[in-house]
């Protein structure tokens, strides 16, 4: 009876030993296998990253470009920085009529980044006015990397500023530094991103810059109704009235 048992033990014993050394045996050539699989799911996740990445940046590289006319052939900025000038009240260079409003293309050349002020008749809803200071729409007019002459509305609805300056080949808002691309106006980052300077219709009449009163008469702020104040951040930069 011990015996059966010893040799029934044994018999086990011989058995689990197989049943690992087959099971060595099969990671030994699962080990030897080149892993297929797992390259081919690393080959697709990389081309679905990388083909995502190229077309992003070729829609950043194709996207349209704002601005109108060349007035300026191969622009060199005079500084890494560049401020905007605001013609405004006193010192304004900009002549407004019934028509729209007109002011000195030299200046701008002289500038790079300028601003003046529209005035109104129709009026905008009374947060915007309480924001900008008045029935008023800042303007801004550069000249882009392009050479093309941009006019656009001056004011980062959520931070309230009407003053932006250029930082290499960006615009970028005073007050939050939201960034856009000087020649597409396309966000480049920041807390405003989805609200850049709106373009507006422009062009040279002689020595001036004229920008026809409909679209100013006509544009909306954006996140601004009759009663409320907008999108709220802490810091304001207003005009004066």
């Amino acid at each position: 009876m011990n015996q059966e048992l010893v040799e029934k033990h044994a018999g086990v014993k011989q058995e689990v030993a197989q049943d690992d050394l087959e099971l060595k045996r099969r990671r030994f050539e699962e080990a030897g296998k080149f892993p297929w699989t797992k390259v081919i799911v690393a080959g697709v996740v990389a081309f679905v990253v990388l083909f995502g990445g190229m077309a992003g940046y070729q829609r950043f590289q194709k996207a349209k470009e704002v601005g109108g006319v060349v007035v300026m052939q191969d622009p060199k900025y005079p500084a890494e920085v560049v401020d905007m000038r605001r013609y405004d009240e006193e010192n304004t260079v900009g002549v407004q009529t019934a028509e729209g409003i007109a002011f000195p293309l030299a200046t701008l050349k002289k500038d790079f980044i300028m601003g003046v002020t529209y005035r109104r008749a129709n009026p905008m809803p009374q947060g915007y006015q309480q924001a900008a200071g008045g029935n008023i729409l800042p303007l801004l007019a550069y000249i882009a990397p392009s050479g093309r002459l941009v006019v656009a509305t001056s004011f980062c609805e959520p931070c309230r500023s009407v003053t932006f300056h250029f930082e290499g080949n960006q615009l970028v808002c005073d007050t939050c530094f939201t960034r856009w691309d000087l020649n597409t106006l396309l966000g480049v980052g920041g807390g405003c991103f989805s609200y850049p300077p709106e373009e507006v219709k422009a062009e040279v009449r002689g020595d001036k810059v004229f920008v026809p009163a409909a679209d100013l008469e006509s544009w909306v702020p954006r996140g601004y109704d009759d009663g409320i104040a907008g999108p709220a951040m802490s810091t304001t930069t207003t005009l004066a009235k």
